[in-house]
């Protein structure tokens, strides 16, 4: 099989573009500036979590910006010469992107008050349902916080390193 295409800087940096706007409409929903879609009866979560939502797509229409504008490679790593608050902005975004997520599934599974899920889980009767979906929220917000605290290590040292050359 062939590689995979790469866009230009110019169309990636489009892509990054549209994907932040569709974040800050949320960043905005989330901090009451702009309404509701469908009004108060329409939400679901607290509003944090709304913002949560937004900002992963706002940092990661930041993130592709930045790489497509410093020259990342296809992993999505900067060139040696780059500025440093370029790998430092990097860093940053990742860490809270990655934690919005965290809060988003650790309110999911450990937040007060009642959740729907819907699926067929296999024998278990529907009234399951909801310990299930907390369960596998659970989960994965604990194995979310966990890559936090690798991602964190292992940035901060490689940010480290890169400083002492």
């Amino acid at each position: 099989m062939s590689e995979p295409a790469t866009g230009t800087p110019k169309a990636t940096a489009t892509i990054g573009i549209a994907a932040g706007a569709v974040g800050l409409y949320f960043v905005l929903v989330g901090m009451g500036v702009l309404p509701i879609p469908g009004g108060t009866g329409n939400l679901h979560a607290p509003l944090w979590t709304v913002l949560c939502a937004g900002l992963v797509f706002l940092l990661g229409g930041a993130a592709v910006v930045l790489q497509a504008l410093g020259g990342a490679n296809d992993r999505g790593e900067f060139p040696t010469d780059a500025p440093s608050w370029l790998h430092v902005a990097q860093y940053l975004i990742g860490l809270a992107i990655l934690a919005s997520l965290g809060a988003i599934g650790s309110w999911i599974a450990f937040g007060p008050g009642e959740r729907a899920f819907s699926g067929s889980f296999f024998f278990f009767s529907e009234d399951n349902h909801a310990a299930i979906g907390r369960i596998a929220f659970g989960i994965g917000a604990i194995i979310v916080w966990l890559c936090i605290l690798a991602f964190a290590v292992a940035g901060a040292a490689r940010l480290c390193a890169r400083s002492k050359r």
